[in-house]
């Protein structure tokens, strides 16, 4: 099954925190246990903070791999973006002292 992120967000740019949640939720709810491919066709821009509250929360809880994305309808640059999101979500320890540190800044 292809699930279209646009249609589980009603919207082309996947931005919120909350957006990422309600991935998340829909996820869980529907397709646990089952076969699926996440599209980002159709999506324009998405953050870091969706990224992590969906893709990054369902890899770390372990019902996501990097397999599912369907890389044919997804842009470059999200691509990159996943990327940066599964690898902080594999090490955790690593992304958590680069925060700290970056924190030390603001």
């Amino acid at each position: 099954m292809i699930l279209n992120i646009s249609n589980v967000i009603n919207q082309s740019n996947a931005i919120s925190h909350s957006d990422g949640l309600r991935l998340y939720d829909y996820v869980i709810t529907n397709l646990k246990g089952k076969d699926f491919i996440l599209s980002f066709g159709g999506i324009n821009r998405v953050s870091t903070a969706f990224l992590n509250a969906s893709i990054g929360k369902l890899f770390v809880d372990g019902y996501f791999s990097e397999s599912f994305i369907d890389k044919t309808s997804t842009k470059e640059i999200i691509l990159k973006k996943i990327e940066s999101v599964i690898s902080n979500a594999k090490n955790p320890d690593i992304y958590n002292q680069a925060v700290n540190d970056a924190q030390q800044f603001c």
